[in-house]
C-alpha cells in the first residue's frame, strides 16, 4: 500500500502545476518495444478522503507501468493482471472534494488524463442484469453508483425512502469525460414517473434533480442515454444523497489576502450552508475548491471559486434602475445573481477620458447557465457599448471612455430568466495588449535522445508581434528548443529534447509552457492551459476542473530508430530572397529507405508567402538540402517551423521530430553614403562613397543609380561587385547647371540578380558653384 499525504491543510498551495515525468527503462530492448500506455476504465470513479481506496485501471500497454500520477499525489501499482492495474490509495481527510485527474507512467511514456471524483459518498459498483424495473439493483442511500450504459439499454436502481425525506440525484458523465448524454427518471413502486431530468442548466449536459418523498416506500431511479446510445465507454457516476443541488458559488470570485463568505446558486441551494474561505496573499492558483452541505447533512456538493488580486463586489438589491445602481470603483470585479425574471443589475462608477477597460462576463465556464448581456451607458443615459455572448463563452466589452464622468454598466440575462440558479461574475480590468496560450494535448512523450513536440495555439489581444515559447522547470540535461510564434501567426510548435539516458523515475513539479513578448515597454508573460484540448477530447464540456487545466506532462519514451537534425540552427533571409537549410538523418538498423519530410501544422506552419520546398531524404543518403523562400508579404521578424520525418518499410512505420528550423526575416539591403562635404563645381565632379550591407541570403552585385538630379548634373550607374560592399558614385556638372543648393537627389540601390530588392537613401545637400 502507498500512503499519499500531500495535503497538510486545505489552504496550503496545492501541487496542481505542470509536471514532466522522466521514465526509467530496464534495457534498450525494453525501450524499443514499449508503447505509450492508455487508460480507458477507472473503477471506482470516486474515492473518499480519509479512507483507503482500492483503485483499478484498465486499458492497453499497461505492462511495466511504474506509477500513478494524480492531482493529489502519486502511487505505485500493487497488482497488475489481465490488462488492469490496482492501486491502494489513502487520501488525507483534508483533500478537497471535487473533480481531479490521473494518468499512468510507463517506459513507453505517459497516458492521457482521466478524471475522477474525490467524494464523501461511498462508491457502489453497478451490478449486471439491472436493465429493467423488475431487475433493479438494490442500493442503500446515500451512495454513489459507478456504472456504464450499454447500447439501447437502461440501468435501474431500487432504494427505500422515508416520508418527508429529501434526496438529491446527480449524474456526472460529460463532466467526467464520458460521451454519455445522461437522463434520469424517478419512479414510485407502481412505475409512475415522479420526476425527470435531462441537461440540467449549466452542467455541460449532465442531469440533476432534488425530490421530497411524500410517503415512505420503495422507489426506482433510471439512468440512460437520451438517445439510447451506449457501450463500455459510456460511463457515469450517479450520486444520491442529502447534498444541496448547486452550480456555482456566490460570489464567484474572492480576492487574495481576504476572507469571504460563500453562498451558493443552484436549483436547490437555499438551504446550503455557507462556506467561509480565507485566501492567503501568496495563494498560487486562480481557483479555490469550496464545498457545502445542508444542515445536519452527511453528503456534500462541491464547486470552485475564482481567485484574483482585485477587489470583489457582490451586488445589492434593489439596483434595477440607474438611480438605484450600486456605486463601485472602476477595476472592481462585479458578482451577482438575477433573482427574478427580467432582473437587471446596475453598477455605477467614475471613469476618466482615454481610459480603456475590458468587461468580461463569466458564467457558463463556471457552471452558471446565465446568458449574460452587458450594456454601458454614459451620464446622459446614452448607450455607448453593448455585448452579448461570443459563441459558447460570454461576451467581452472593450471600451475606451470618451470623456470624464459617471458611467453605468447594466447586466441582464438575455432570455430574461431569473431565480437562485442565475449567478454571474464580470471581470473588470484595464486593457493590456497580450495573448492567451493553449497546448493542443495534455502530454507529450519525448524519445530518449530525441525531440518531442506539442502545438501551442495563440489567441491574440492587440499584439500581433512575435511570441517566444519555452518550457520552464526542465532538468538541466533536458532542453526546450528555441521556438517563435511569428508576427501574425496563431500557432507554433514547441519542441523538447531529452537526453539519451533519460531514465530518472520521478515527477518534477512546476513545469510550465510559457510565452513571453515585449509589448511596448512591458514584458508580457502567459502560461499555457489545457482547456481547449480537454474540451475537444471530452465532448466540448463547458466546465473544466480548474485543478486540471495546468496538468500538462512530458515523459520519456523509447528512442526511435532514426533521428533528424537541422543545420544551421538559424538562418536569415528577407522578402524576395531564398536560403537553404540542411536536414540530416542518423539512421538505425533497417532504416535504409527514403525519409519523407512534412511540416507540422502543414498550411498554417508559415507566414504569408513563405515557403519551404520539402523533399524526402533519399534512400541510402543521410541528408537533404531544402530551399526556404520569403515573398513580398512575408512579415519581418523571427519564425519557427518544425519538420516531421516518416520512414516506411514493409509494414513498419517510424517517425521522428527534427529540431526546429528557426529563421528570421530581415531587411534585404541597407545603404549609407559618405556624409562629407557636398560641393560640386561646374565642369567638375563630386565623388560620393556608398556602403551597402546585404542580407545573408542576398548575393551578387548591387547597382547604384541617382534619381532627381537637377538639370546639368549627371551620375553614371555603378555596380558594386558581389564580393565588395563599397562603391563610388561620380556626379558631374556641366556649364548649364544652375548655381545653388539642392537636396532632392536620391541614391537607389538594386540587387542585380533580384530586381525586387531595392532601397533608397537621400544623397543630402549638394552645393553647386
Amino acid at each position: 500500500m502507498c500512503e499519499i499525504n500531500v495535503f497538510k491543510s486545505v489552504t496550503k498551495p496545492l501541487r496542481f502545476m505542470f509536471a514532466i515525468v522522466l521514465i526509467a527503462a530496464c534495457s534498450v530492448s525494453t525501450r524499443a518495444s514499449a508503447a505509450p500506455p492508455s487508460v480507458t476504465t477507472v473503477s471506482p470513479r470516486g474515492i473518499m478522503p480519509g479512507q483507503t481506496s482500492e483503485l483499478t485501471l484498465g486499458g492497453s500497454n499497461l505492462a511495466g507501468v511504474t506509477q500513478l500520477w494524480t492531482t493529489w499525489g502519486s502511487a505505485e501499482p500493487v497488482k497488475a493482471e489481465d490488462g488492469s492495474l490496482q492501486f491502494s490509495i489513502q487520501l488525507p481527510s483534508e483533500t478537497p472534494l471535487g473533480l481531479h485527474a490521473l494518468r499512468v507512467i510507463s517506459p513507453g511514456g505517459a497516458s492521457d488524463l482521466q478524471l475522477i471524483v474525490v467524494d464523501d459518498l461511498a462508491s457502489v459498483a453497478e451490478a449486471q442484469g439491472n436493465n429493467s424495473p423488475e431487475s433493479s439493483q438494490a442500493i442503500t442511500t446515500p451512495c454513489a453508483i459507478d456504472g456504464h450504459v450499454d447500447n439501447l439499454s437502461r440501468d435501474f436502481f431500487k432504494f427505500e425512502a422515508a416520508a418527508g425525506q429529501q434526496l438529491s440525484f446527480e449524474v456526472l458523465a460529460r463532466r467526467l469525460g464520458s460521451p454519455l448524454d445522461p437522463s434520469i427518471f424517478l419512479y414510485d413502486q407502481q412505475g409512475h414517473e415522479l420526476a425527470y431530468s435531462d441537461d440540467a442548466e449549466g452542467l455541460s449536459g449532465d442531469c440533476q434533480l432534488c425530490y421530497s418523498f411524500e410517503t415512505a416506500g420503495s422507489y426506482v431511479v433510471e439512468v440512460r442515454d437520451i438517445r439510447y446510445a451506449g457501450g463500455g465507454g459510456h460511463f457515469y457516476r450517479l450520486r444520491i444523497g442529502d447534498f444541496p443541488c448547486i452550480n456555482v458559488p456566490v460570489p464567484m470570485g474572492v480576492q487574495r489576502g481576504t476572507q469571504a463568505r460563500i453562498d451558493f446558486a443552484g436549483m436547490s441551494a437555499v438551504d446550503a450552508n455557507p462556506a467561509h474561505v480565507f485566501v492567503p496573499t501568496d495563494w498560487p492558483h486562480a481557483w479555490h475548491s469550496v464545498s457545502t452541505r445542508r444542515a445536519d447533512g452527511v453528503s456534500s456538493a462541491f464547486t470552485f471559486v475564482a481567485i484574483g488580486d482585485s477587489k470583489e463586489f457582490l451586488e445589492r438589491e434593489p439596483n434595477n434602475t440607474t438611480p438605484q445602481a450600486n456605486t463601485v470603483a472602476l477595476g472592481t470585479q462585479f458578482n451577482g445573481r438575477f433573482n427574478e425574471p427580467g432582473d437587471v443589475d446596475r453598477f455605477t462608477f467614475v471613469a476618466t477620458k482615454g481610459q480603456r477597460f475590458v468587461f468580461k462576463g463569466v458564467t457558463r465556464t463556471q457552471a452558471a447557465p446565465t446568458d449574460l448581456v452587458l450594456e454601458l451607458y454614459d451620464a446622459s443615459g446614452k448607450q455607448v457599448g453593448r455585448v452579448d455572448d461570443a459563441g459558447t463563452a460570454e461576451g467581452t466589452l472593450d471600451h475606451t471612455f470618451a470623456a470624464d464622468g459617471q458611467y453605468t454598466l447594466a447586466a441582464s440575462n438575455l432570455i430574461q430568466q431569473g431565480g437562485e440558479l442565475y449567478a454571474y461574475r464580470i471581470e473588470v480590468q484595464p486593457f493590456q495588449a497580450g495573448f492567451d496560450l493553449a497546448v493542443s494535448a495534455d502530454h507529450v512523450n519525448i524519445p530518449a535522445g530525441g525531440v518531442g513536440q506539442v502545438t501551442v495555439n495563440v489567441t491574440r489581444r492587440g499584439h500581433n508581434g512575435p511570441i517566444q515559447l519555452v518550457i520552464e522547470g526542465l532538468p538541466e540535461d533536458w532542453s526546450a528548443l528555441p521556438t517563435i510564434v511569428g508576427t501574425g501567426m496563431n500557432s507554433g510548435v514547441l519542441t523538447v529534447q531529452a537526453p539519451s539516458d533519460a531514465t530518472t523515475a520521478n515527477v518534477l513539479d512546476n513545469i510550465a509552457v510559457i510565452g513571453t513578448a515585449t509589448i511596448g515597454e512591458t514584458e508580457v508573460r502567459e502560461t499555457a492551459t489545457l482547456n481547449n484540448s480537454l474540451r475537444a477530447r471530452w465532448n466540448q464540456v463547458s466546465v473544466l476542473p480548474r485543478n486540471v487545466s495546468l496538468a500538462f506532462t512530458a515523459a520519456a519514451e523509447p528512442a526511435p530508430p532514426f533521428s533528424l537534425t537541422i543545420e544551421p540552427a538559424e538562418v536569415v533571409l528577407g522578402q524576395h530572397l531564398k536560403t537553404t537549410v540542411k536536414v540530416l538523418a542518423s539512421r538505425g538498423e533497417n532504416i535504409d529507405g527514403a525519409i519523407e519530410l512534412a511540416a507540422i501544422l502543414d498550411k498554417t506552419a508559415f507566414p504569408p508567402e513563405a515557403t519551404l520546398k520539402l523533399q524526402p531524404i533519399p534512400a541510402g543518403t543521410n541528408e537533404i538540402t531544402l530551399e526556404l523562400a520569403a515573398g513580398a508579404k512575408t512579415p519581418m521578424g523571427p519564425f519557427t517551423v518544425v519538420l516531421k520525418g516518416t520512414h516506411k518499410k514493409d509494414k513498419a512505420t517510424h517517425t521522428a521530430i527534427a529540431a526546429p528550423v528557426n529563421y528570421r526575416i530581415e531587411q534585404q539591403l541597407t545603404m549609407t553614403s559618405d556624409p562629407g562635404e557636398r560641393l560640386l563645381k561646374r565642369e567638375g565632379e563630386l565623388r560620393v562613397k556608398v556602403d551597402v550591407a546585404r542580407n545573408p541570403a542576398l548575393s551578387g552585385g548591387i547597382k547604384l543609380t541617382v534619381d532627381k538630379l537637377p538639370a546639368g548634373v549627371t551620375a553614371a550607374e555603378v555596380v558594386i561587385p558581389a564580393d565588395q560592399s563599397t562603391g563610388e558614385l561620380v556626379l558631374m556638372a556641366t556649364t548649364a547647371a544652375a548655381a545653388g543648393e539642392f537636396a532632392d537627389a536620391v541614391v537607389k540601390a538594386t540587387a542585380v540578380d533580384v530586381e525586387q530588392v531595392t532601397t533608397t537613401s537621400p544623397l543630402g545637400m549638394i552645393k553647386i558653384e
